[in-house]
């Protein structure tokens, strides 16, 4: 762009309007008598173009164009054109008015954040203060199987996170986008944008990891990307849809019911409201030990068997072995008694303030990839139990509500 030559226009919008100059055409000849339409140059909304173009072309041609209003012809997007040099009145395709009509704003080019869900290992929200106001993240590693199940609210408590809560936000998160470019961050322009003192910032951690796609020969392009973090810092409100966003030291838009959905969320809110929350067949082990010194040890251990014919496929079956305290135990017993274990909710929030009372049963629950998932029950009133769950003690169940043990 003239006077902005720092840096080249948009790829596809610069690609739009090269086409439309090159390939400039007509829909029709509306007339060829220049005194039809020259002294009714309002009319047409040509006195007043809604869009000029001056082009020259490397042969040495120079065109000026005008479009106008819309024909109103056969209900078609048609708007009046006429051309310097050239008697006839046009009638042009309304797309050329989009194709050409850019704001300028729109010609910066906008690099958008890469964030992969597969790599992202935590979120946190600051305040306009910069202290921590949410922050979720994962428990192990992002190449773990169970780990689309291992989010954690780290932030004001630490506590499991709901699953299907976390998914949406981390597809939220991913979806980020930037809008149109504005400037550079220098001072003068964080404090017009109220970017000097940020009213929130969005930081998204993306662990070390591999990432692949498909080219376009049809070859799978593996990369390794090194640990990295994004930042958006959100200043003032441009409308109603948009705000300003600082993002690696420059001012951009972003949509603002995008942030919303981060920014806005109650991190309480996404807490897991099941005790129980490690999958069947990620679970490798479960200790339950009782008040009184009983204490049940099951172990799992998972094998892969196939026949002749699925040597060397996909095609196998996974076979579970079931112990109890070192005793074969039917698995097909153990998982439907765990599955209903899965499926037990919370029945209410603990008052504030309440003091946990001593620990009457603890079921201890390892999965596959060696995390430890931890369950205390303890007296809340004569018909509930509180329930601690790695540590944190927020929910109570109705006694009795695990159910009986396998």
């Amino acid at each position: 762009m003239e006077g902005a030559e720092g840096w080249s226009i948009d790829p596809t919008l610069g690609e739009r309007l090269l086409d439309a100059l090159a390939n400039l055409s007509y829909e029709s000849i509306l007339t060829e008598n220049p005194e039809d339409y020259r002294t009714r140059l309002k009319e047409f909304g040509l006195e007043d173009p809604a869009l000029t173009a001056e082009v020259l072309f490397s042969d040495k041609t120079e065109v000026s164009l005008k479009i106008g209003d819309k024909t109103g012809i056969d209900d078609q997007e048609l708007r009046y054109m006429i051309i310097d040099g050239d008697d006839r009145l046009f009638a042009v395709a309304g797309s050329m008015m989009e194709d050409l009509g850019v704001e300028a704003e729109l010609l910066h080019p906008v690099e958008q954040p890469e964030i992969q869900l597969s790599r992202m290992d935590r979120i946190t929200i600051l305040d306009s203060s910069g202290s921590t106001k949410a922050e979720w993240s994962l428990q192990g590693n992002i190449t773990d199987a169970d780990a689309s199940a291992s989010w954690r609210v780290k932030y004001p408590v630490t506590y499991p996170a709901d699953q299907d809560r976390m998914n949406a936000l981390r597809k939220n998160a991913g979806n980020i986008r930037l809008g149109i470019y504005i400037s550079e961050g220098t001072e003068e322009m964080l404090a017009a944008y109220g970017l000097d003192k940020p009213r929130c910032e969005i930081v998204i951690h993306l662990a070390e990891g591999t990432t692949g796609s498909i080219m376009e020969d049809g070859t799978y392009d593996v990369r390794a990307r090194e640990e990295e973090s994004f930042r958006f810092q959100i200043g003032n409100a441009r409308n109603e849809m948009t705000d300003y966003c600082l993002y690696r030291e420059r001012i951009y838009t972003i949509n603002h019911f995008t942030l919303a959905a981060l920014t806005e969320t109650d991190p309480m809110e996404t807490l897991a409201r099941y005790p129980v929350s490690i999958e069947t067949d990620q679970l490798s082990r479960m200790v339950i030990e009782q008040e009184n010194g009983t204490r049940d040890v099951f172990e799992l251990t998972y094998s892969e068997v196939g026949t002749e014919e699925s040597r060397g496929t996909e095609n196998k079956n996974t076979v579970v072995r079931c112990t109890k305290n070192g005793e074969e135990y039917p698995y097909e017993v153990f998982a439907a008694v765990y599955e209903r274990m899965r499926t037990v909710s919370f029945s209410g929030r603990l008052p504030e303030g309440w003091k946990k009372k001593e620990t009457q049963t603890r079921y201890s629950f390892q999965s596959v990839s060696g995390k430890i998932h931890t369950v205390e029950l303890s007296e809340f009133d004569r018909l509930h139990d509180a329930v601690t769950v790695d540590g944190a003690t927020l929910f109570y169940l109705i006694r009795g509500g695990m159910g009986e043990s396998p």
